[in-house]
């Protein structure tokens, strides 16, 4: 008996819900597009199937979607990205909702790249516009290169090699000039010390200001102590105490501390006006004179 009584309760249960839907079943109102429904579940659902692609399409082709209603605007389809048409294999519901309200706080559509084709996924103009900026304006390649389909600035991934023509050599193209006064100072494109790869370690030409030998090559701040890559001090080792430059230069007018304004190296020999390079000529150097002289003086 109470077999029957289970069968014909459910049964009861089954047949309200196919005749009264909406007041069985219903999990909230429809979206104010979709308000002329809402007393007809089946005009997108059937029964115990859920929602049916077909009825979908009644109202809304694929061809379709993504245009502006009622527009005069024979170019409107640019305005939108039509990519329904590459979805037909799927179901409508595996990216839209409903029954959210009439207002809804959150999206009703959920797509996610994953539901295309990988011909169709990796050609994303197809779909996408390709920014005008002047960053992507010299890239050639497709955007998978640098963007995931999951977010356009989510695990960005820039590669220098995708830049093509001159302005692969052309930074400032996309890039601002470090605002230093060494940079500021500059001509020179910023591969002539950087690469692509990383900003730094750069491989900066010291020779063309000082040399650099073996007992010289010291980390940066011990001779420039600042920001700014024009002061230095040859003070920062030890053996260049001022005490020491002055004994060894108290013939020498101008500024004592400016080094680098004769000295081309740390072999102090090598001088800017060359002819102090007794080493390669063979010649006494002005100081070597001065000291010799005074040493004459003392005999």
């Amino acid at each position: 008996m109470k077999k029957i009584i289970f069968i014909l309760i459910t049964g009861l249960v089954v047949w309200a819900v196919i005749e009264y839907p909406k007041q069985m079943v219903n999990p909230g109102d429809l979206i104010a597009g979709h308000q002329k429904l809402s007393n007809d579940c089946y005009s997108c659902h059937r029964p115990f199937w859920g929602i049916s692609n077909d009825k979908c399409i009644t109202c809304h082709k694929i061809s379709e979607i993504g245009k502006l209603k009622n527009s005069t605007d024979s170019n409107s389809k640019k305005d939108k990205s039509l990519f329904h048409e590459n979805l037909t294999s799927q179901n409508c519901a595996s990216c839209h909702t409903d029954h959210m309200g009439i207002k809804p706080d959150t999206k009703l559509s959920n797509f996610k790249h994953d539901l295309l084709s990988t011909d169709i996924k990796n050609n994303c103009s197809d779909c996408h516009t390709k920014p005008s900026d002047k960053l992507h304006i010299p890239l050639s390649s497709s955007c998978n290169n640098c963007h995931v389909t999951t977010g356009w600035k989510q695990s960005v991934k820039f590669n220098h090699d995708m830049i093509s023509g001159a302005d692969k050599n052309n930074c400032i193209t996309c890039h601002q000039k470090p605002g230093d006064s060494f940079h500021q100072g500059l001509l020179d494109n910023c591969n002539k010390c950087h690469t692509t790869n990383k900003w730094s370690p750069a491989n900066f030409n010291h020779s063309s200001y000082f040399l650099l030998d073996k007992d010289h090559n010291a980390k940066c701040n011990v001779c420039h102590t600042s920001s700014n890559y024009k002061e230095y001090t040859c003070y920062g080792c030890h053996e260049h105490t001022q005490s020491n430059i002055l004994k060894e230069h108290d013939e020498v007018s101008g500024n004592i501390n400016d080094c680098v304004s004769c000295h081309t190296s740390g072999n102090k020999h090598d001088m800017k006006d060359g002819n102090e390079n007794n080493e390669r000529d063979g010649k006494e150097s002005k100081h070597e004179s001065k000291k010799r002289e005074n040493d004459d003086d003392d005999d």
